[in-house]
Order: C-alpha cells, then structure tokens, then sequence
C-alpha cells in the first residue's frame, strides 16, 4: 500500500484560482479547489504553495482570499517546479513519498514526475476528487475501515 500524502504543493495558478497572477490574467478562486484544500487540511495533510512569479502578488491573493493561513511555504519564483517541491519538503522534513503536487500544466507535472518520481503528481482539473483518494486518507491500521456510503459494511477477507 503507497504511502499517505501528508503535503500536498499546489500550483495555484489555473489550479486554486483561474489566470495566472504574474500576467494580469487572474481570475476568481476555484471553490472546489478551495473545498479539497480545507478538506484535506482538516484531516491533517499540509499544504504547500510551488509557483511561478513573485511570491509579493502570490501572497497577496492568497491573503485577499483569506487562504494564506492554510499553506505551510511559499516557493515562488522562477525555478524549475521540482527544485521547489523538494526544497518545501526538505524544509518541512516530509519524505518525498509522503508528497503530492497538484498543476494544470502537463509539462510541469511530467518535470516534477521525472526529477522526483517519489512525488504523486495531479492534474488540476481532478481537485474535487482528491479528498476521496485513498492516499489522502489516513492509514487504517487496527481500526476497522468506515461503512460504506451505500450503507454496507466492510466485510474483512480471511
């Protein structure tokens, strides 16, 4: 079984909100993304920001849309995307099989994938569903898993 993700680094560009900060094309916050980050926040799993641009205009937004609070470091500049993941998780002491990253862009997903093939790589488009994910779901050991949505309990294999 994969390991838990236990820090999840959003690009937020076209991922938390349309447009992009950098070049003026911003638009407004994506509330499912929104949804899934404070979801996934609740059950314990860290956030953190990997983004191109200045970290000022980044921080800015997040800060006008009352969600800086929810991201535990900034890497915003103009470095390639994995250096960025893997200093965050350096920083914050999280094994890179522990780690998440969630962009629009499939050529910056496929440059963290290859430099850091430890990393689970998302695509934006998929941010509503990460909450139902197994690997964000803290690992069950002994406690036995929840009933199903259907009303039907897991029935254990002997």
């Amino acid at each position: 079984m994969a390991a838990t993700v236990k820090l999840l680094v959003w690009e937020v560009d076209n991922t938390l909100w349309d447009g992009v900060v950098s070049d003026s094309t911003e638009g407004a916050v994506r509330t499912e993304a929104v949804r899934s980050l404070r979801t996934l926040g609740e059950r314990g799993v860290m956030h953190a920001v990997a983004s191109r641009g200045e970290l000022a205009w980044t921080d800015t937004k997040l800060r006008r849309h009352h969600l800086a609070e929810q991201f535990a470091a900034l890497e915003v500049g103009w470095g390639r995307k994995s250096a960025a993941v893997a200093h965050i998780a350096e920083t914050l002491g999280v094994p890179l099989d522990q780690v998440g990253y969630i962009d629009s862009e499939p050529l910056e997903r496929n440059e963290v994938a290859h430099a850091l093939p430890q990393v689970r790589c998302y695509a934006a488009r998929h941010v509503d569903v990460l909450p139902a994910l197994q690997e964000f779901r803290a690992p069950l050991g002994d406690v036995p898993p929840p009933t199903s949505p259907m009303g039907i309990a897991h029935i254990h294999a002997r």
